[in-house]
């Protein structure tokens, strides 16, 4: 199936991303609680134009079925952007004018603009592979941290961030996209299967890059 191929090419990408210095300052709570605002922020901004692509992937299908899970992830990410998002800002006394003027970094912008020329030259196959890397991997690093320290997660001040990507609803949509891409790929070529290999891995390697700029930006 097409999700072990890309899970076996990317899993350590997807090892260095729970290890990145971030993500460990969260699980250990010594992550500076302005970096995690900055990251909530962006990370809010990110989704905004998450759902604009599903938006878009919805366009291009008819089939009932496609249509009712594009619907649901659609429902299932802007719940996310509430529950974990607006809901750690909302601690930090956020206010909605802050979103109309903070400027996405660098990298979410070229992360974006790759995903979006992905839905446009590869369509429908291309846009629902760049996007379940970001739903994907998110699930990884929040299970691989949590086991290699659940001590310290439990009592972290950002343990919510970890257990927003660990719960049974998250899991279950994720497992449901995998599903459905394995469906819509199922008769790809090999060629079109490597093409969108090196999507789902190019995605992978913004998300690293991510994580470093947050870490390393001033707040």
């Amino acid at each position: 199936m097409l999700s072990e191929i890309l899970y076996a090419q990317t899993v350590s990408l997807w090892e260095e991303a729970a290890d990145k210095p971030f993500v460990t300052g969260m699980a250990l709570g010594t992550l500076d609680q302005r970096h995690f605002r900055h990251y909530m922020l962006q990370d809010y901004l990110y989704l905004l134009d998450y759902i604009d692509i599903l938006s878009c992937i919805l366009e291009l299908t008819s089939d009932p079925d496609l249509n009712s899970f594009l619907l649901d992830v659609i429902e299932e990410t802007r719940k996310e952007a509430e529950r974990v998002h607006i809901s750690n800002l909302r601690e930090t006394g956020f206010e909605e004018k802050e979103l109309m003027n903070c400027a996405r970094e660098d990298v979410i912008v070229e992360y974006l603009a790759y995903m979006k020329r992905q839905l446009k030259e590869k369509g429908l196959l291309g846009g629902l592979t760049a996007l379940l890397q970001c739903s994907w991997v998110y699930a990884y690093i929040g299970q691989t941290v949590k086991d290699r320290y659940p001590g310290e997660v439990a009592r972290s001040p950002f343990r919510d961030w970890f257990d927003a990507y660990t719960c049974e609803e998250y899991l279950q949509c994720n497992q449901r996209w995998i599903d459905v891409l394995n469906r819509e790929a199922a008769e790809i070529s090999p060629n079109e299967r490597d093409r969108l290999c090196t999507v789902f891995m190019k995605c992978a390697e913004y998300e690293n890059r991510l994580w470093d700029r947050l870490y390393e930006v001033p707040v």
